[in-house]
């Protein structure tokens, strides 16, 4: 599957990999998931099609709790939120934006559970991932820290 994914016109496997953290198999597992990340016109279109965008829920006076819609690709939703675990290990010797939000976010709130800061986690990520593709540059800890 990797040799074939490096005979892909785009060189979106090098691109991902590039990212701390992701490996050439689970490059692979997303790019096979999401497909081609260039038919979503923006990045919010691509939160909706993992599901991970929120849905928001008013009536009246009652304002009810954001949550996850869930109604994407389960598959690519699992694979983006181990993606974040594998982040936040590799932040130990690589050096990660994602990694640097999650560990914040882990430490600043007491009462958020560990999934909705990966949730959080994922949706970075998809940007990040988003603008990596569509401008075809490789990650880099500097740029991406500095914006």
């Amino acid at each position: 599957m990797v040799t074939m994914a490096n005979q892909l016109k785009h060189d979106d496997l090098s691109i991902l990999t590039s990212i701390p953290g992701i490996s050439n198999t689970t490059a692979v597992l997303l790019l096979s998931t999401l497909g081609d990340i260039r038919r979503f016109r923006n990045p919010n279109a691509l939160n909706a099609f993992v599901g991970v965008d929120l849905r928001h829920y008013e009536s009246g006076q009652f304002t009810a709790a954001d949550h996850i819609s869930k109604r994407g690709n389960a598959m690519a939703r699992k694979i983006l939120y181990r993606i974040i675990g594998q982040i936040a290990s590799a932040s130990s010797y690589h050096h990660c934006h994602i990694a640097d939000y999650y560990s914040q976010k882990k430490k600043s709130s007491q009462s958020r559970s560990s999934k909705k800061i990966a949730i959080a986690a994922v949706h970075k990520l998809i940007r990040t991932i988003y603008h990596l593709i569509i401008y075809g540059q490789k990650y880099d800890y500097q740029l991406a820290n500095h914006h």
